[in-house]
């Protein structure tokens, strides 16, 4: 099943051939609210699991409703860190980096269209307001985050636990890559010789550049990678864990 399928349908559907085309779009909406695309399973049993999911649903809504339930607890424990780790990395002049790494974690859990549609506005504009976009791009990636408070704490654990270990593969990648980058970058690809002084002065974003290319950048992607570790340790721990819940409903009572 694709997208495109039901966008299709979607425009060929006018009142001639509803009938016709309904239940093909009830079985693909069905398939996209369940997350199932299996020809083995008939329409009718597509439905009725459908319909329990939307039950459940209603039920964990009012739940929240009266507050029964700790829905999102790990969730803002975990943009606290975040807005935190970000904070340190944009106080460092490294915006850029702080931008990059919030894009690949709105990636991570589904909010590519979140971020694309950040980018048209900011990204490919020379004048871009890099702080602003930051800004936007933080409360776009914690509104994806926190559509997962309403899926319940299993779900909300895969993904909080998914995300402290791709941020981190991704600074020991950097950390990693950190050597050969400069090494690349005074090198000339084609004559495989080292660039004179005059040839790496007209690289283009060559402030980026010279920040990258100091002693000081390996030791920051040290320290972030240090930092993130300290800011999200707890985030990992079962007994940490165990006592947030049971704080937070007793809380309740």
């Amino acid at each position: 099943m694709s997208y495109k399928e039901i966008k299709d349908l979607l425009n060929r559907l006018n009142s001639e051939n509803i009938e016709e085309l309904k239940p093909i779009l009830t079985r693909k909406v069905n398939e996209l609210i369940l997350k199932m695309n299996d020809d083995n399973i008939c329409d009718s049993e597509l439905e009725s699991l459908c319909n329990f999911l939307i039950t459940r649903e209603e039920f964990r809504n009012e739940s929240m409703k009266e507050k029964s339930l700790i829905e999102g607890l790990l969730i803002e424990h975990f943009i606290k860190a975040f807005d935190e780790f970000i904070s340190e990395i944009n106080n460092k002049y490294y915006i850029s980096h702080a931008i990059e790494l919030t894009n690949t974690s709105i990636r991570s859990i589904g909010g590519i269209a979140r971020g694309y549609r950040l980018m048209k506005n900011y990204g490919l504009s020379k004048d871009v307001n890099k702080v602003q976009y930051l800004i936007e791009l933080k409360d776009e990636f914690y509104k994806q985050l926190r559509s997962y408070n309403s899926k319940g704490i299993y779900e909300e654990q895969f993904v909080i636990f998914g995300l402290v270990n791709i941020i981190k593969f991704e600074l020991e990648e950097q950390l990693q890559e950190h050597g050969r980058y400069v090494i690349s970058m005074l090198t000339d690809y084609k004559t495989k010789k080292m660039k004179s002084f005059e040839e790496f002065e007209k690289e283009p974003h060559l402030d980026e550049l010279k920040i990258k290319m100091k002693r000081e950048f390996g030791i920051e992607l040290q320290r972030r990678i240090y930092s993130w570790n300290n800011l999200t340790r707890k985030l990992e721990d079962h007994y940490y864990l165990e006592k947030l819940y049971e704080e937070a409903y007793n809380k309740l009572d």
